[in-house]
């Protein structure tokens, strides 16, 4: 009895704190980079492809919330996937996710660093990024409790900043002009690959579920997050394409905040990003070592501190985006190449998810969705770096050819 009281009262997170944890994470470096990308790549048709992407993404969100109220724990959803389709396959699923996450945060670090540049122009990038990962580090030290309040208070701060500032270019709006430009199938489907970024994250709020008090705390901040995420994103892309902006160059972001917060706009904006990236950082980083460890690979990655912080598994991870920052810094990967590396193994996990979803879940709606958005992200895959998809397929193979584990 009194093992069940402490244990309920280590796990300290809330609807609230949970869902802070949740919304800067998720919008993140996607929040900074997808909405002017994608608009001064397809302009208005911008607008359609962020219909597709946040509806697939809200559906992608329960599912993912609800696989992990079944089987909660470190492993996240891949212990549903043992569950459902064996040992081998929740090991596939862990490493696509371990291997997205060696690329995608150190991409996540260089996009920080360029915003911090202009205020630091004799330091390299790569540095940077480095300085930034430290503060990660640290932070990731802390107490997960009072983690999710910090980002609680930083994530409604940044989306309020975007909320108002969207909502007060749309009121100045004096006439709506709305052009749908005509894109080919590669366009499209590029576009999709892209604004994937923006749905990245729910995979991994199933390794936090040891730290919430209840069930319905994670089926809650799935819900309210995943409804204050799609109004930030959707607020911005009208503001986007529909104010009065200069269309003689590139649409850039401060556009938005400029006529609120004038010349400090760009301070703002940098530090908003700067936010946003290490938030980013936090809930992958995190999430993932905390998988790493929940499958006991080795002594040292299984280690954990005495608030819970996996401690092993962390340090792997300091050390593969330490040697992925020097490989940056030498030029034999970029920015673009570590964006599409992560999003290739992303899509293969959440598809294994999905798969799992379709085995577990009774017939209904999830479980309709689930098979649809299988199909889709397959098709959206198809997209990736073809790199990418052998590395994916091989390792698939391999491993459906594997002898099952004990």
């Amino acid at each position: 009895m009194s093992n069940n009281i402490t244990n309920n009262q280590s796990k300290k997170l809330n609807t609230l704190t949970l869902s802070g944890l949740i919304i800067g994470p998720i919008l993140g470096s996607g929040l900074i980079l997808l909405p002017p990308l994608l608009y001064n790549m397809v302009g208005n048709f911008s607008l359609i492809v962020w219909a597709i992407i946040l509806v697939l993404g809200f559906i992608f969100a329960l599912i993912f919330g609800k696989l992990a109220i079944l089987y909660p724990g470190d492993g996240g959803v891949s212990l549903a996937t043992k569950e459902a389709m064996g040992k081998k396959y929740q090991l596939l699923t862990s490493f696509y996710l371990i291997c997205a996450v060696f690329f995608g945060p150190v991409a996540v670090l260089i996009i920080a660093a360029q915003f911090i540049q202009p205020y630091f122009p004799n330091i390299p990038l790569e540095i940077l990024g480095f300085l930034t990962y430290i503060i990660t580090y640290i932070l990731l030290l802390t107490k997960i409790d009072f983690l999710g309040k910090l980002m609680l208070i930083v994530s409604s701060a940044i989306t309020l900043i975007f909320l108002i500032s969207s909502i007060n270019i749309i009121l100045n709006i004096n006439e709506f002009h709305f052009n749908l430009p005509t894109i080919s199938i590669q366009e499209f489907g590029h576009s999709l690959i892209i604004v994937f970024w923006s749905i990245v994250g729910w995979e991994v709020i199933g390794n936090y579920s040891k730290e919430v008090k209840e069930t319905k705390t994670l089926t809650n901040a799935v819900k309210l997050s995943a409804i204050i995420i799609s109004l930030v994103y959707i607020l911005t892309t009208l503001a986007i394409c529909f104010g009065e902006f200069t269309k003689d160059e590139e649409f850039k972001l401060v556009w938005i905040i400029e006529p609120i917060f004038k010349e400090f706009s760009n301070v703002i904006l940098a530090s908003v990003s700067t936010i946003l990236c290490v938030g980013t950082l936090i809930l992958f980083v995190g999430g993932v070592a905390r998988l790493i460890s929940s499958l006991k690979l080795n002594s040292y990655t299984s280690k954990h501190l005495k608030n819970n912080t996996p401690i092993g598994a962390l340090n792997f991870l300091s050390m593969i985006y330490i040697i992925t920052l020097i490989l940056v810094y030498f030029d034999f990967l970029s920015l673009e190449n570590l964006v599409a590396f992560a999003d290739g193994f992303f899509i293969a996990n959440a598809i294994i998810g999905l798969i799992t979803a379709i085995i577990l879940f009774d017939k209904g709606f999830l479980k309709t969705s689930a098979i649809i958005l299988t199909f889709l992200f397959g098709v959206i895959l198809l997209f990736s770096n073809i790199f990418i998809l052998c590395v994916i397929i091989a390792l698939f193979v391999f491993t459906y050819l594997k002898k099952s584990y004990n």
